[in-house]
């Protein structure tokens, strides 16, 4: 991120800077509408939206002034200044992303349910004949879980298995039903 064509310059930022420190409000007055000035420019360019683009300023102007007391007094402020930029820009697009996502899941709840019609793929004799496949114990598994639908915890105990057990011998199954049926499942 650069931070340029400033009105002020980076020795005078850091001035700034280093009297808010010392508790001059003056300074920190005059530092902070120096700081908005500048951010604003950089963030018309990254965040499109008005609304969202000040309140990623104020979240800017906040994390400088919570983190006012890391900056070191011998260094350029533009650095610093830009830094704490950077990752509320990164957080707040990483929001962003997060929302879009989130709408577009919720919008799915409107869309109509997926009609399955079986074929003859999917007959009694198929799955059967995939089932002589597995062993003893995995057809037993497998027929307590999905075909009388009992839980993993049921299917443990009259397994005589532990839960984590039965979990990952039905994930072996259903890896082998794939394999073999060739996706048809």
């Amino acid at each position: 991120m650069k931070l340029s064509k400033n009105r002020v310059s980076s020795e005078e930022l850091s001035d700034l800077m280093r009297s808010s420190q010392e508790g001059d409000s003056t300074s920190y007055k005059k530092l902070l509408e120096e700081i908005c000035i500048i951010l604003r420019g950089i963030l018309s360019a990254k965040i499109f939206d008005p609304e969202d683009r000040e309140d990623v300023l104020q979240e800017i102007l906040i994390a400088v002034h919570l983190s006012k007391h890391t900056f070191l007094p011998g260094k350029s402020f533009l650095p610093w200044l830009s830094s704490i930029a950077k990752y509320k820009i990164i957080d707040y697009i990483r929001k962003k992303g997060r929302k879009n996502k989130r709408e577009i899941i919720q919008s799915n709840e409107y869309l109509p349910e997926i009609q399955y019609f079986p074929s003859q793929d999917d007959s009694k004799e198929y799955l059967e004949e995939i089932l002589t496949k597995l062993s003893e114990k995995q057809r037993l598994i497998f027929r307590l879980l999905k075909l009388e639908k009992m839980s993993i915890a049921e299917t443990a105990k009259i397994m005589s298995m532990s839960q984590s057990a039965v979990k990952t011998a039905a994930h072996r199954i259903y890896k082998i039903i794939r394999i073999r049926s060739g996706d048809k499942l």
